[in-house]
């Protein structure tokens, strides 16, 4: 798990550097990323998320001693990353046009919607990267990962500068330039991650059975989308919830979308470690389901649910002392300070919550049973959290209007909702996975 959790860190850290290079820049352009990433990474994410159970099906593969099979998974899990590509790069560039109607500032706008367009370059590599990752993770391999975002984070803090302020032959392209850097890594790092498994004397078969030019399995494909599409779903659910509540809070001026945009930041890397826990889970629940492995099963339940609650804790009274410092280290404005120093003791609150829904998803993805996870998000994140959000920012329909941290509280309500009715269905799922034989 610890190379995995550094992997995510480090593949985290990326998005920190261009919201700190974006904010040293100013805050129009740390605007301008808080919104693209709003819309262009929350497809990307959500879209890459669809090919994550690769790892799962190839671990229950190894599980029940049929992983002769991987490389024809793999094979058609990149065709399934060819579709993805053609649908995520029509939707991206058809939601950019979005921008200029959730803000008066026409300049702010144009960047975010350019920002949109630079990640649009990099979407092949990324699904690419997902199925390559998909066989490393089923084989309970997490160190390439964690090495090649390494890779990444190290590239990206002088690309990102260098297009952002500019330098020599670059010009200064601001908060858009955050966008090109992200698609430039990204392609690096799907070709670092491709040469490992191909340099590989246990994976170099199942690479070239990935790149081989075979007729697709459309059946072997379909049931793959079959249990990817839920976690894609709910994965979009609850990215497009968070990043749309910038929106909402974007005509409160670019203090607000800033402040949560740092606060979203912090949280997201307090969220790689649950994230992290909850993916090596469901590649051993996924192993352990393949070989009706019950009592190991029930053993690695235990020390999951004891790791992942002590270091949270850990992480939220962290959260709580260091805000302020943690804040600063974004920016120096003072009142951007102030208010996400707010959000992040908000942050801290709902972390035993997020993590529990995180871990509980995970388990869910290696028994094989994903369409609950997409039921919960509509439920918790759009059908309570998002307007229950709405209400907070801009009513006093409750109570006065909260501004950004009306998201917060938001985000406290629907995480603990999809934490309860995941854990429900955890319990349940449990118990069936091993006795259907």
């Amino acid at each position: 798990m610890f190379p995995l959790y550094i992997a995510n860190l480090l593949h985290m850290g990326m998005g920190v550097t261009d919201t700190l290079v974006a904010g040293w820049k100013g805050e129009q352009e740390l605007a301008s990323v808080a919104m693209g990433f709003s819309i262009a990474g929350t497809i990307m994410i959500a879209t890459g998320a669809v090919l994550t159970i690769l790892s799962a099906m190839i671990s229950r593969l190894r599980g029940a001693g049929a992983e002769g099979k991987a490389g024809l998974f793999l094979n058609n899990g990149k065709t399934l990353a060819v579709c993805l590509t053609v649908f995520e790069l029509a939707v991206i560039y058809a939601a950019s046009f979005l921008f200029q109607y959730t803000t008066d500032n026409e300049t702010l706008a144009a960047q975010a919607q350019l920002y949109a367009w630079y990640v649009m370059l990099g979407v092949p590599a990324n699904l690419l990267m997902r199925v390559i990752m998909a066989n490393f993770e089923g084989y309970g391999q997490t160190r390439p990962a964690m090495i090649v975002s390494l890779f990444g984070l190290l590239l990206n803090i002088p690309l990102n500068y260098t297009l952002v302020f500019g330098c020599g032959l670059f010009p200064a392209l601001g908060g858009p330039g955050c966008g090109l850097a992200t698609a430039i890594i990204t392609w690096g790092m799907a070709l670092m991650m491709l040469a490992l498994m191909l340099g590989s004397r246990q994976h170099r078969n199942r690479a070239k059975q990935m790149l081989a030019l075979r007729k697709p399995e459309w059946g072997l494909v379909r049931h793959i989308l079959k249990l990817g599409i839920p976690i894609g779903v709910a994965s979009l659910c609850e990215m497009s919830f968070f990043s749309l509540v910038t929106l909402v809070i974007a005509p409160l001026g670019e203090t607000a979308v800033s402040s949560q945009q740092v606060a979203i930041n912090v949280s997201g890397i307090i969220f790689m470690l649950p994230l992290s826990l909850g993916i090596a889970a469901s590649i051993r629940a996924a192993y352990h389901v393949g070989g009706q492995r019950q009592a190991a099963f029930n053993a690695m339940l235990r020390t999951l649910l004891t790791v992942t609650y002590s270091l949270v804790i850990l992480l939220m009274v962290a959260t709580i002392y260091l805000r302020e410092h943690i804040v600063s280290l974004y920016t120096d404005s003072a009142e951007i300070i102030s208010t996400a120093s707010v959000l992040l003791v908000y942050c801290a609150i709902y972390q035993i919550a997020d993590a529990t829904q995180a871990i509980m998803s995970g388990l869910l993805r290696g028994c094989h049973d994903t369409a609950i996870i997409t039921w919960s998000n509509i439920t918790t994140y759009w059908l309570v959290g998002f307007p229950l959000a709405c209400i907070l920012i801009r009513t006093d329909w409750i109570v006065p209007a909260m501004g950004p941290a009306g998201a917060w509280v938001s985000f406290i309500v629907a995480l603990s909702l999809a934490a309860v009715i995941l854990t429900g269905r955890f319990l349940y799922t449990r118990k069936s996975v091993f006795s259907a034989r």
